[in-house]
């Protein structure tokens, strides 16, 4: 900065930009622009607001933060992040930014460089851990929950062979007994389905923090999971049910 410019600065004053957050915090009546905020040992007037940011990690709470210019703070410690948009191979782009670096500023060191895609993995180490973790439990809860369902209709069918033998000699057909069976297995599927989509509205509140891209009670998710689970509820009844169906009616009648 020339001796003009930083005249210029001076006149008119050092400026800066806040987020929302701190509007929030701090700025509870009227309007956040032209006012003043302290910062550096220097005073900054606020130009304009932005949406809150996420600096280090996707769950952080909304943090209050104002923005200046490097022009008119800048400290030796900062460190500063260059975001560069690039095509081609991601090592040749990182070598020729190594090369203009060394160039330009030779006692300034360049690290870190990396991909935005593989920073922002980076930071969701930790919960793409856990989210892995989680679809295995749901992946063996439901394979529990389908094997638990196939026996409790396997002993539906053996305890009402019986009946079922009366109802088919009576006229009934395959297909009723078919009906029979799945309606009975998917309504024991639907009390649970029903107790578990209130457990997860209950709870999600407290999941809106590890959630992203998604809302905590968003209905395609519910309508999905719903649906996955009645195709499961009806793969773990089949099996009893074609059973049910090549009941004889004769053997049925004489069952104890």
């Amino acid at each position: 900065m020339n001796k003009s410019e930083a005249c210029a600065w001076e006149h008119s004053g050092r400026t800066c930009v806040s987020d929302y957050e701190f509007v929030r915090r701090f700025i509870h009546d009227g309007t956040a622009v032209g006012r003043q905020v302290h910062g550096w040992g220097k005073w900054f007037r606020v130009v304009g607001v932005v949406q809150d940011s996420k600096i280090y990690r996707l769950t952080e709470a909304p943090t209050p933060y104002f923005y200046v210019p490097i022009r008119q703070i800048y400290r030796p410690e900062m460190g500063l992040v260059f975001y560069v948009r690039t095509i081609g191979s991601m090592d040749s782009a990182i070598a020729a930014l190594r090369l203009e670096s060394q160039a330009i500023a030779p006692a300034v060191p360049m690290f870190d460089a990396t991909s935005l895609n593989d920073s922002i993995a980076a930071s969701l180490f930790v919960q793409r851990i856990s989210a892995s973790l989680l679809s295995l439990l749901g992946s063996v809860a439901l394979l529990l929950a389908a094997g638990g369902l196939y026996g409790v209709m396997a002993l539906l069918v053996t305890q009402r062979t019986h009946e079922i033998g009366i109802r088919m000699a009576l006229g009934a057909q395959r297909r009723h007994v078919l009906r029979l069976v799945l309606g009975e297995g998917i309504r024991l599927a639907g009390i649970g389905m029903i107790g578990g989509v209130v457990a997860a509205l209950t709870v999600a509140r407290l999941l809106s923090t590890l959630l992203f891209g998604v809302a905590a009670a968003d209905p395609l998710t519910y309508a999905s999971v719903t649906i996955l689970l009645t195709l499961v509820a009806l793969a773990a009844c089949y099996i009893p049910a074609r059973r049910a169906m090549r009941v004889d009616p004769i053997v049925a009648l004489r069952y104890e």
